[in-house]
Parts: structure tokens; C-alpha cells; sequence
């Protein structure tokens, strides 16, 4: 069998199950396997394949609905690789604008703390692109901690990582700026079965409509203190009221590729 031919079957097998972009998805499968690049995958395709049931077994995963960047190892984050796997959050390309936004919201020598900080996508890239800033993660998982001071040993990012619950250390510690990219889907939401049925509920459950998270940390006394979070689809109105409610400000919001207003900037008076 050559390297074209598994492609193929592989892709149908992915479209069979509902998996959009299937040729793409076999492509970095295989890369993956064969521990090289798409491109040459793409460039070889009349190559014989030597690693079928290697690249099968992979594959079968997949259709099994296991999340690719649990299989690949990697998901690229602000233009760098991050490792993940089993236990943490893969990162998402909407949760750039959180990055964006705390870029331009954070000042020199600011201490800023991000909760929840999974794979340490959001802490880590804010270190590298502002060495001037403090920065801490803060998550209750070991596996995802785990994750996270590897990736800052590999990418260099000095963030400092503490496990523990995010919101009662904010209310202990001093801190200038929260960023936070936290579970806000409601348990009776539907999710793909890539996310539903592997990644940890833990950072993605908050409560039937989504808003317990949102609640615990708006109960937060520090004045001062600026927030910046990112919301569901849809879900920036009642995200605004609960912290409304609590005597935040709202100071902002800032919205995804598609328009959808996708993080929300508050302070505490």
C-alpha cells in the first residue's frame, strides 16, 4: 500500500464517522506516525507505506472519536507547539483573543494569574511576550500541572505554577490581572464526542447553565483587580449580569474571526 492510498481509505473513514476535513486529519495522523512533517507526507504519496498497522491503530482512535491533538501529542498555540494529552484541555484557537487581550490590557510589572491554566498555552505565551509581566498558573489537576511545566521548560516560558483552587488564591495573593479561560459549557449542553468523552469535565462543566465559575469568581473582594475571561457562544449577557451583580465594571469585550464576542473585561472598583 503506498502512502496516497492509506490517505484515501483514511479519509473516508473519517468522513464516514463525521469527521470533517478527513484528508487533512489523515495527513497529520500519518505525520504523526511516521514522526515527520505534512508537507513531506503530501510530497510522498507514491511512496510504499511500511507502518500500516502502526498508522491503522492511530486511525481507529481517531474514528473512535479521540481528540487529534490527543493523538498527535501536539496543538499549536499563538504560533508555538504545546504538549497535551490525556488529562488536559487542548487549547483553542479562539482562546487567542484572551492572549490578545490581555496584551494590550496588562501593564509593565503587572502580576498576572491565570486560572485554570491547563496545558499553560495562556500563561506561557503571555511570559514570552511580556517578560516584563509576572505571571502565575494556577489548576487543581496534577496531569494538567504536569503538562504545563513541561511546555514551559521546552518553550522557556518562567511562569510560575501552582496547584491549588485558582479563585481562593486570587483572594489570598496580590494580583493586578486574572485571566481565565474557564469551564463555562452547562451539563446540559451536547458536546462533540472529541471533547464530551475525553477531555477532563473539570475545566469544561460549570453548573446546568454554564455560569457556577463565573459566580464563584465574581464573589471575589479585591478592588482593583481586573478580570479577563472568555465566555461561551452566546453567553456574554449573563456572564455581564452575574458579575454586574457583584459590583464589577464591565470595562470591555473583544470578539473572535467570526464576530462572536468571545472574552469580557471587568474591575472591581
Amino acid at each position: 500500500m503506498t502512502i496516497g492510498e492509506w490517505l484515501d481509505l483514511a479519509a473516508t473513514r473519517l468522513g464516514e464517522v463525521g469527521i470533517e476535513s478527513g484528508r487533512l486529519e489523515a495527513a497529520v495522523l500519518l505525520a504523526a506516525v511516521l514522526k515527520v512533517d505534512r508537507s513531506w507526507v503530501l510530497a510522498h504519496t507514491s511512496d510504499t507505506l511500511h507502518q500500516v498497522i502502526e498508522a491503522d491503530r492511530v486511525l481507529a482512535r481517531r474514528l473512535a472519536r479521540e481528540p487529534l491533538a490527543y493523538l498527535t501529542g501536539t496543538r499549536e498555540f499563538f504560533g508555538r507547539q504545546f504538549k497535551v494529552g490525556p488529562g488536559v484541555l487542548v487549547p483553542r484557537q479562539e482562546t487567542e483573543v484572551l492572549v490578545e487581550a490581555a496584551l494590550a490590557v496588562a501593564q509593565p510589572g503587572w502580576t498576572v494569574a491565570d486560572l485554570g491554566t491547563g496545558s499553560g498555552c495562556i500563561a506561557i505565551t503571555l511570559m514570552l511576550e511580556r517578560p516584563d509581566l509576572m505571571v502565575f498558573g494556577l489548576d487543581i489537576s496534577p496531569a494538567a500541572l504536569a503538562y504545563a511545566h513541561e511546555n514551559a521548560e521546552i518553550l522557556g516560558g518562567r511562569v510560575e505554577f501552582v496547584r491549588g483552587d485558582g479563585v481562593d488564591w486570587i483572594a489570598r495573593n496580590p494580583v493586578d490581572l486574572v485571566v481565565t479561560n474557564p469551564p463555562y459549557v452547562g451539563t446540559r449542553d451536547r458536546l462533540p464526542p472529541e471533547v464530551a468523552d475525553h477531555e477532563p469535565p473539570e475545566a469544561l462543566y460549570a453548573g446546568p447553565d454554564g455560569l457556577d465559575f463565573f459566580m464563584r469568581l465574581a464573589a471575589v473582594e479585591r478592588p482593583g483587580l481586573r478580570l479577563l475571561t472568555e465566555v461561551g457562544d452566546g453567553q456574554a449577557p449573563e456572564v455581564t449580569e452575574v458579575f454586574g451583580h457583584a459590583g464589577w465594571e464591565s470595562e470591555g469585550l473583544w470578539r473572535d474571526l467570526a464576530g462572536r464576542v468571545r472574552v469580557l473585561e471587568f474591575r472591581l472598583p
